[in-house]
């Protein structure tokens, strides 16, 4: 239809077109007056069927608008149906979300109290089971520490009952030999210890030198020396240690020194008198200087006396003594002379146990050369049964022994002093092996010799006797 009246427009413009040229030419003659007519006639046809084209065209287009507003209505109803259904089903899913929603909510935090109940309830649970491993692991080390208060109590109980038992041997040994006097005053006395000041005698090669370095050290300072020596017993001598006048006094009574507190406390430590002998011999024989410091107190003679052989010939003779003399000269110095391999002398070149016992024998008694504190009996160096000692302590007894002394002269902050310089190798069953090694070394002879020197020592203070 559209395009229809589209080719009527087309050939009435045409028309219209040929009819403005015809008046143009052909003006007033028959021929235009004619055309014209045609024409006229043709152009009010072709409008009146342009006319109709127009109406039929606008009942068509008014018929497809009402067509298109009975489909947009019904579109738009159904649509709408539509809608509403969606809408309706949107309202209702909306609801059932938010019922779901509020559900799951509402259960969420349901969940979550129950997640917190849960967890203060563990949280509570562990709090108790904390408390309750703590209050365990409280309970469990006050126990461990009152078994150790009460282990330690006891320790103390028993040191104690061991040095009162060893201090009543003492006693009696002392009245059994009716008090002997030695003329012994080796008693140092220190005013700045104790209650009253402490008085102790030095048993050589038990602890003795532990001692002497603690008194030089706290009452003397480091500028106190013994003919330049610092850590020397002289400089104790020189310095504190007052000699009484009242020389074999009563027994009933202890004997006085000068300048000394009544009420002071007597101590010393003791060791078994092999082990003494055994670790003053060794000293010489780790250190070579110690080999010339003692060459003509005891040294030198034990081994020319024990290892010269009389079928040597002079030369033989004065050629190892020399090689000897020689070789004390060059000791602590650069040179290294060359000896003769076959000098006895000289392999080794430091005494031996059986030498040193030799000497013992040789001397104890006889000379001056005897009378050596570190290797003459306790009972005789400190004059036990004279000096009365109020406490006697094993070194194989320490720590315990030990702790009980400095308790006891109310020494306790010096301890770590003390356990620091603890030898281990002094230890009973160290010491009982080491022995039993030496004495395999002696002959019969020398160990009866040892026992009977030793005797007094051995019963006042618990020792065993030797034997191979």
């Amino acid at each position: 239809m559209v395009r229809c009246s589209k080719v009527l427009i087309v050939q009435l413009i045409l028309l219209v077109s040929v009819l403005s040229l015809m008046n143009f030419f052909f003006k007033n003659t028959p021929v235009a007056q004619k055309y014209e007519e045609t024409s006229r006639f043709k152009f009010q046809q072709l409008f009146e069927d342009l006319t109709e084209d127009k109406k039929a065209l606008r009942t068509t287009s008014a018929q497809d608008s009402s067509s298109t507003s009975a489909t947009h209505v019904v579109n738009d109803n159904s649509q709408e149906t539509k809608t509403g259904h969606v809408t309706e089903e949107t309202s209702v899913g909306q609801e059932e979300e938010e019922e779901e929603v509020t559900e799951g909510e509402k259960k969420t935090e349901a969940q979550e109290e129950e997640q917190s109940d849960s967890d203060e309830d563990k949280t509570e649970v562990n709090n108790t089971l904390i408390e309750q491993n703590e209050g365990e692991e409280l309970v469990k080390i006050d126990e461990e520490a009152k078994q150790e208060a009460s282990e330690e109590e006891r320790t103390k109980e028993k040191t104690a009952q061991v040095i009162k038992s060893r201090m009543e041997r003492v006693r009696n040994v002392c009245e059994r030999l009716n008090y002997p006097s030695f003329d012994q005053y080796n008693m140092y006395y220190f005013r700045q210890f104790g209650r009253s000041g402490v008085s102790w005698c030095p048993t050589f090669k038990a602890s003795s030198s532990t001692w002497r370095d603690f008194f030089i050290d706290h009452v003397l300072g480091p500028n106190a020396n013994f003919m330049g020596v610092h850590y020397h017993l002289g400089v104790l001598g020189n310095k504190i240690l007052k000699r009484g006048s009242n020389r074999g006094s009563s027994p009933t009574r202890r004997r006085v020194f000068l300048v000394e507190s009544a009420e002071s406390v007597r101590f010393t430590v003791v060791r078994h008198p092999i082990s003494r002998l055994i670790s003053f011999l060794r000293k010489a024989q780790n250190y070579p200087g110690e080999v010339r410091a003692q060459r003509g107190d005891w040294v030198e003679e034990s081994i020319l006396h024990s290892r010269t052989d009389n079928s040597w010939d002079a030369n033989t003779r004065e050629k190892y003594r020399r090689e000897w003399n020689t070789y004390i000269d060059e000791i602590n110095t650069q040179k290294n002379s060359r000896y003769s391999e076959d000098n006895p002398y000289l392999h080794p070149p430091y005494p031996l146990f059986p030498e040193l016992i030799d000497f013992i024998i040789r001397h104890r008694g006889a000379d001056k050369l005897g009378t050596n504190g570190h290797w003459r009996p306790t009972i005789e160096w400190c004059d036990i049964c004279q000096n009365d000692l109020n406490l006697i302590i094993q070194l194989e007894e320490e720590p315990e022994e030990l702790m009980y002394l400095l308790e006891a002269l109310q020494m306790a902050d010096y301890k770590e002093h003390f356990l620091s310089r603890h030898n281990s190798s002094s230890d009973r069953s160290a010491s009982r092996e080491e022995i039993a090694r030496y004495v395999q070394q002696l002959n019969q002879n020398q160990i009866d010799y040892l026992n009977n020197m030793y005797a007094e020592d051995f019963e006042m203070f618990g020792y065993d006797p030797i034997s191979r």
